[in-house]
């Protein structure tokens, strides 16, 4: 990608993450412009928020942040994928308009050292400063219009920053209160380290089938039960089995308990390097190996730390965009065209 194609990306992902806004349609925009693919002027109000119009060109605009791929379908969104990307469309215009007037509300205003520091680090991305500003013309309508915009959703990313990231952060102390009130959440389940090498019956199969089925694993279970190690188990796997782990060498990695079949239980009671005779199933017959055993254990909080950290995070963080979505549109007049 050259550096004025970069910049232009990095113009456009300014205004695509969750909490940035959009602003109306500028004034030197033609009244009867149409939006490719729509057939609709740039102009039409598809909402109104506590009086606000909101227009066709700035929902087009979220649609294609949501679905990037618009060129490669002729300026259009699939009709399948249409009722879900407007809708998605939709909600973020209306979210990030309630946020703004939220903003205006609270008397909130950008720092002019960090709007100015961004807009420096931005500058940066173009070769020069006249580059500059015939991209953001091109794309925003003039310099002044892109900076008003670029003030603004630093400014909707700051109401984000305050409602939602901070109030939805998760403290090490909130970690280990979880893990010390949910401990039997992580009990580590008694597992074995499997291969398989399976004979599968055909569909509907007859009685003879199955017979045929049952004489051609019994003729490759000495092979099987002959095998000295993980390898020479696997190979056979991969030249006789029919299952769909044979590519794999018949290894299903680690099994656990309760994931399998009644008939397969006997695996937890075997020793790694054992084999099993014919185990038959309503799919078929199938040899099973146990390489390796693992007893069921209490995770430490250092094992589950991370991904606790991260699951938390994301639970709260929806929980708390719900709130403080319904709490805007609670006292807001939203009426959607």
């Amino acid at each position: 990608m050259s550096r004025s194609r970069l910049a232009m990306a990095v113009l456009v992902a300014l205004f695509s993450c969750v909490g940035l806004a959009q602003v109306p349609v500028p004034s030197h925009a033609p009244t009867k412009s149409v939006i490719p693919g729509d057939g609709k002027p740039a102009t039409a109000v598809v909402a109104r928020v506590n009086g606000v119009e909101l227009t066709q060109a700035q929902l087009r605009e979220q649609e294609e942040t949501i679905f990037p791929y618009f060129k490669m379908h002729g300026g259009a969104i699939p009709p399948g994928a249409e009722p879900e990307i407007r809708r998605r469309a939709m909600d973020k215009l209306i979210l990030d308009e309630l946020m703004y007037q939220e903003c205006k509300r609270r008397n909130m205003q950008v720092p002019e050292a960090k709007f100015q520091q961004d807009l420096r680090g931005l500058k940066k991305e173009f070769s020069s400063p006249q580059e500059y500003k015939d991209a953001v013309s091109k794309k925003y309508g003039s310099v002044a219009n892109f900076e008003r915009r670029m003030r603004r959703s630093m400014l909707i990313r700051q109401l984000w920053d305050t409602e939602v990231k901070n109030k939805s952060t998760v403290t090490d102390a909130d970690l280990r209160n979880y893990y010390v009130t949910n401990k039997k959440r992580f009990l580590r389940p008694e597992a074995v380290s499997l291969q398989t090498i399976s004979f599968m019956f055909p569909d509907n199969a007859t009685a003879e089938q199955k017979q045929q089925t049952r004489k051609k694993a019994e003729e490759n279970l000495p092979k099987a039960r002959a095998a000295k190690n993980y390898e020479e188990f696997g190979v056979l796997a991969e030249k006789v089995s029919e299952d769909p782990w044979h590519v794999m060498m018949g290894d299903h990695k680690w099994v656990h308990r309760g994931e399998v079949d009644p008939q397969f239980e006997r695996i937890f009671s075997m020793k790694p390097g054992e084999t099993t005779e014919l185990i038959e199933s309503k799919e078929g017959f199938h040899i099973l190996r146990v390489n390796d055993h693992q007893p069921q254990r209490q995770m430490a909080f250092d094992e589950v730390k991370d991904k606790l950290r991260k699951d938390l995070g994301a639970k709260r963080r929806a929980e708390r965009i719900e709130q403080f979505e319904s709490a805007l549109r609670k006292k807001a007049n939203v009426v959607e065209m």
